[in-house]
């Protein structure tokens, strides 16, 4: 597949697309003054424990505490230590930001910790080796258990992300041995560190893009910005040395890379309420407080009650849908009410919506309701794209 990634700067922001073929995946825009990132790691400490909610709320040092369910600090590195085992007001946690705030939540963080590589993340407290559910090479995983098998990982465990067959196995049995020394010294810098300590900075969502894409599948990553370009090719030298040669500095007086893509049009789609289809069958776009409402109807699609063309829409309409998803920053429930078809159709719809988002691990297609109604559920883990375009004053 030949996909892109195209990192411009605009108002002060930089502007982040992900193309497959000539289709938009995935749209972000990051202000270079936000504090808070996903993946960052801080010495909390414990500000109050909220028993009622199974939760706690912790001071990072960033002006706003974070939110910590309880069931996230089992086996956390916390200091001092206490008789029961839990977790008290005061005490200096190991956190990690695992959710940007949203609307009037407020960030969340988690003390499971994990490092993330191009192939491998190293999960702290965890055993073994599992895998994306997207790696099926014959065999490839048999291989890989028995390369670590002969690893010490007492007190690690190991994910292999779906780049991971595009490396040799000494590549990806180097990178978790990179991550967990890594590991070793965070944990140094906590135990000597004081609460409110920012010790490992998570990555820009432009780089957290470009180490997440299929590498497989990346034929070019292109930017406008000399800070992003020294970025990207020191990140490559040190990391991926075979991708260098597709990184690419655009340089043109006479039109923006921002105008090269259109990437107004494709914010203006991202944040439509409707988008048609090339059935033309339109798709609705409601959002609530508690979840995101999809509604397809044949709209301008001809012969729309022949059952068969009823078919090939709601089809359709649910490759749209999976892509929109990744586009719009959808998470929590969405629930989308196709045009009304069979009971066998329907199992179709829901097995073709399941291959539709296998390329998302934190999407699940639940089911689909007596009244039609297809439920999914994806985990949250950024604010949706019309937040964050609200929040950084960003003009598409």
């Amino acid at each position: 597949m030949d996909d892109r990634i195209i990192i411009c700067r605009k108002d002060d922001c930089i502007v982040s697309a992900l193309f497959r073929g000539k289709d938009c995946y995935k749209l972000s825009v990051f202000r270079d003054e936000e504090k808070l990132r996903v993946g960052s790691i801080y010495i909390g400490r414990i500000d109050s424990v909220v028993p009622n909610v199974n939760a706690c709320f912790a001071d990072i040092g960033t002006g706003a505490n974070v939110y910590v369910p309880l069931k996230k600090l089992e086996g956390a590195l916390a200091t001092p230590s206490h008789a029961d085992g839990q977790i008290h007001q005061g005490d200096s946690v190991l956190l990690q930001i695992d959710r940007l705030p949203s609307k009037s939540k407020p960030a969340s963080a988690t003390g499971e910790i994990s490092l993330a590589g191009n192939t491998t993340v190293l999960l702290r407290g965890r055993k073994g080796i599992s895998f994306s559910k997207m790696i099926d090479i014959p065999g490839y995983r048999d291989e890989m258990r028995e390369e670590f098998r002969n690893m010490d990982m007492d007190g690690y465990g190991a994910m292999l992300r779906t780049n991971a067959p595009y490396f040799s196995k000494e590549k990806t049995v180097a990178e978790f041995e990179r991550l967990r020394e890594e590991y070793e010294e965070i944990l140094r810098r906590f135990r000597f560190g004081r609460p409110g300590t920012l010790i490992k900075d998570g990555l820009p969502d432009y780089m957290t893009m470009f180490r997440d894409e299929h590498l497989s599948d990346l034929t070019e990553i292109v930017t406008d910005d000399e800070t992003v370009y020294g970025g990207l090719t020191d990140y490559c030298s040190r990391f991926l040395p075979e991708l260098s040669a597709k990184i690419r500095k655009y340089q043109s007086d006479q039109v923006s890379l921002y105008h090269v893509y259109d990437l107004a049009k494709c914010f203006k789609e991202a944040l439509s309420r409707s988008v048609y289809i090339k059935s033309g069958a339109e798709m609705v776009f409601d959002r609530t407080e508690a979840m995101t409402v999809v509604d397809v109807n044949s709209g301008k699609a001809s012969a729309a009650g022949k059952k068969d063309v009823l078919s090939k829409i709601n089809l359709e309409a649910a490759k749209e849908l999976a892509r929109q998803i990744e586009l719009r920053s959808l998470s929590g429930m969405i629930l989308c009410d196709f045009i009304s078809t069979s009971h066998e159709e329907s199992d179709r719809l829901l097995n073709a919506m399941r291959e539709y988002v296998a390329f998302d691990r934190d999407i699940t297609v639940v089911d689909i309701t007596a009244l039609g109604i297809m439920e999914i559920t994806r985990t949250k883990k950024e604010a949706p794209l019309q937040e964050t375009v609200k929040k950084t004053r960003f003009t598409p």
